[in-house]
C-alpha cells in the first residue's frame, strides 16, 4: 500500500523512490493477514491508496474494510473492524487516532 501512495514517486528513469518530504523515513504500514495477497489489497483500496505522505504508522486490523477515495492518514493511525461485516472508511483526514468501524 505504501508504494501505491503519495509517499513515493516514480523518477524519470522509472525508479520508485521515497519523496523528499519524508526525510528518508518510509511510512510503516501493517495490514491484517486478510490483505496478504494483491487482489485482497485492491479490495481494501478500490479508489486508490490513501495519502500517506505525512503518515508515521498505519495499522489495519480486521477484515471487510474498504477505504474510500480521499482518505488522508497523518501520524499514527489504527483502523479496526471486528464486526465481520463490510465497513467503509470515509473520505477525510485521520490524524493520530484509532478508528473503530
Amino acid at each position: 500500500m505504501a508504494l501505491m501512495s503519495d509517499a513515493y514517486e516514480v523518477t524519470e528513469d522509472f525508479r520508485m523512490i521515497l519523496k523528499a518530504e519524508r526525510g528518508g523515513v518510509p511510512p510503516t504500514v501493517k495490514l491484517d493477514g486478510a490483505y496478504k495477497f494483491v487482489d485482497d489489497l485492491y479490495k481494501l483500496i478500490p479508489g486508490g491508496a490513501p495519502s500517506l505522505l505525512k503518515c508515521t504508522k498505519l495499522s489495519v486490523e480486521g477484515e471487510q474494510i474498504e477505504f474510500k477515495a480521499g482518505v488522508v492518514i497523518i501520524g499514527k493511525v489504527t483502523i479496526k473492524n471486528g464486526s465481520g461485516k463490510l465497513k467503509f472508511l470515509k473520505k477525510g483526514v485521520y490524524e493520530d487516532t484509532t478508528v473503530e468501524l
